[in-house]
């Protein structure tokens, strides 16, 4: 998804999951993991930043493994 190089300042839950381009549910899962969200009060509606949401994103990807390195590995391992 292009993001624009506007940042929103807050947004709902709603507006949130629908600008990083998954579902609200998917949003609470994340907010469950680390997220950090702002409320003024316990009954307030909740407000996240796309900021915080490209960090989280950020945080949690995890290096890929170079596949064809360790396939090689395990070539010359059979070999000797």
């Amino acid at each position: 998804m292009q993001r624009s190089h506007v940042m929103p300042g807050f947004l709902s839950l709603t507006d949130a999951a629908g600008w990083a381009g998954v579902s609200p549910r998917t949003l609470r899962r994340w907010i469950g993991r680390g997220l950090p969200t702002y409320q003024a009060n316990p009954r307030s509606k909740v407000l996240i930043r796309p900021s915080d949401i490209e960090l989280f994103l950020t945080r949690q990807q995890a290096e890929q493994p170079d596949l064809n390195a360790m396939v090689e590995e395990v070539f010359a391992s059979v070999r000797r």
